[in-house]
This record gives C-alpha cells, structure tokens and sequence, in this order.
C-alpha cells in the first residue's frame, strides 16, 4: 500500500475527514488531498505533521504488518524515506518494536541540510539521539545544542525539534525513540455529516 493510500485508510478508520486532518495537522486540505490520492511526494516533516494530525508516528503511519518474533532488518529492506526537497533520508531499523511504542531510526543528513522543526510527540516520549558522523545543530524546544560524531543526547520529545548539518559532509544520527509511557492527548469529537444536518 502506498503512504498517500495508508494515510487515507487511517484518517477514515479514525472517522476523519480531509479537512479535519487539515485543521489537526496544519497542512492544507488541498495537500491532503494529493498526498492521499499520490499526486504529491511529502516531505518527511510534511508527514511528522500528517502523522502528528493522525496520533500516530510516522512509523506506525507507514507500518502495517505484522511482525513475527524474529526479524532481521537487512538493508536493502529497510523502510526509507528520502526528502524530495533536501535529501534527507530515514530509515527505520526496528519495524518489530512500532507496536510496542518504540523506534530506532537513521537519519542521514547532506551537509548544510536544516530538518525544520518536527511537531512534538506526545507528551511521556523521550528520544536519544546519538550522532554517528558529521556534525549537527539540534534545536529542542527552547534548547540548543551542538553535538559530533560520538557524542548523544536524551530529551523529552513533546516539543518541536530539528536538526541542522553545521559540517561539510554528511551526518548521520542514530534515534531511538521511546513512546511506551506517553500520554495520548483526548481526540475532539469529528462532527459527523448527521450533525452538520441538524444545524
């Protein structure tokens, strides 16, 4: 199934329309619309806020196999996203532990490549990021940080984040995200085509 076609399955089996995934994400309806329908190719930080819209991880949005008790992530099967706009490349090393509220993921940056701001995790979700070449610049929440190859960091994730490469060669950042004790927020009741009627 593809992103645009996974999206769309999980905004309507959550009673969701486009426009209240538009208002819950910040991203227009009418990029909603050609995400879903696979008019656009999003960029990751484009689908950080459809997931974020969707309660969800990017992971969990893009995952939906089940996992049997031993895999082995090779390679060349990895799940991988590449920005369109920057390059930027994701890829997942742990598909057996979405469903367990946990992620490791590696971003590879090209230099001079700013992230943008990621939308908050729930709040309860701590990261570790630890670099493993290059050089970056991480902004979290009103924290900032220089970090190089070797050197890591843990922080609540409930606040905007991102990265900028500050070296002249890529960088490279090992994530593990840890959402197991994260408090999912109340979801607002969607209106429903019956109640718009009854107005």
């Amino acid at each position: 199934m593809e992103i645009g076609e996974q999206i769309k399955a999980r905004r309507t089996g959550l009673g969701m329309t486009q426009s209240d995934l538009a208002d819950r994400s910040g991203v227009s309806k009418a990029m909603v619309c050609d995400v879903e329908a696979g008019k656009k190719n999003p960029t990751i930080r484009l689908l950080g806020q459809l997931a974020a819209g969707l309660d969800c991880s990017i992971s969990e949005l893009i995952e939906t196999e089940d996992t049997p008790r031993f895999v082995p992530e090779r390679r060349d099967r990895q799940r991988v996203l590449v920005d369109p706009e920057n390059g930027m490349e994701r890829r997942l090393l742990s598909s057996a532990l979405i469903r367990r509220g946990i992620e490791i993921l590696q971003y590879t940056y090209p230099a001079g490549v700013d992230s943008g701001g990621f939308p908050p995790h729930h709040a309860g979700t701590f990261e570790t990021a630890i670099v493993i070449a290059g050089s970056v610049r991480m902004e979290i929440g009103s924290e900032s940080i220089t970090l190089h190859e070797g050197d890591a960091v843990t922080y609540a994730a409930d606040v905007v984040h991102g990265v900028f490469n500050v070296g002249e060669v890529e960088a490279r950042i090992i994530y593990v995200v840890d959402g197991t004790r994260a408090t999912m927020p109340a979801r607002p009741k969607m209106r429903s085509r019956i109640d718009e009627l009854d107005e």
